[in-house]
């Protein structure tokens, strides 16, 4: 479900070509017009990005002034992610239980002129505010996981978001840690946004 977009960099025929990833938690996380009149406020989400021999480790944090009920609820709509994360393009329940859900995800990665599709099977596991995720197909990454934790504290929200990625292919890692970098940013304040607009429709 977990949306959240990623750029990666592949070396082919002696040409760079960067490949937008998508994290759905499930990435898992994840259109546009839909931001414009309920947008959250634009500020700079806490994102740090590490790599160690092909492992690339994304953690990001923020907060909202909305009800954890409402951040989870934001994060856990698997099916509804494309409405909100306009580059996942399908995320279908395959499976749901009380605690575990399987979400199949395609999404378009795009950079410039070049257009490849995205490929995950995340396993969720969801428990007291804290939701898992990882991939078992193994189609776009050797090794995709991660963790949302949603908690309250001192009146606020506050979400954490962790990822483990190792691509299936070489990734120069100047370039990818900038890229992620960007890109979860810019998948925070989707969902900050998301989260922000849900608050504010009606109860029926």
């Amino acid at each position: 479900m977990f949306r959240i977009t990623r750029n990666l960099v592949v070396e082919t025929g002696g040409r760079s070509r960067a490949r937008r990833l998508v994290v759905t938690a499930a990435s898992i996380f994840f259109s546009a017009g839909s931001f414009a009149a309920t947008a959250a406020p634009q500020d700079d989400p806490s994102v740090t990005v590490t790599g160690d021999r092909g492992l690339y480790t994304v953690a990001a944090t923020f907060s909202v002034p909305q009800a954890p009920a409402v951040a989870l609820a934001a994060v856990t709509d698997y099916a509804g992610i494309p409405r909100f994360m306009p580059e996942v393009k399908t995320s279908t329940v395959l499976e749901r239980t009380d605690h575990r859900v399987i979400v199949e995800q395609e999404a378009v990665a795009r950079f410039m002129m070049f257009s490849r599709r995205v490929h995950l099977v995340l396993e969720v596991l969801q428990e007291r505010g804290i939701v898992r995720f990882r991939d078992r197909c193994r189609k776009s990454f050797a090794r995709y996981e991660g963790v949302w934790t949603i908690a309250e504290r001192d009146g606020a929200t506050h979400v954490t978001y962790e990822l483990s990625a190792q691509p299936s292919f070489d990734v120069p890692d100047f370039v990818l840690k900038r890229l992620l970098k960007r890109d979860a940013g810019q998948m925070i304040q989707r969902l900050k946004t998301e989260i922000c607009a849900r608050a504010r429709r009606p109860v029926n």
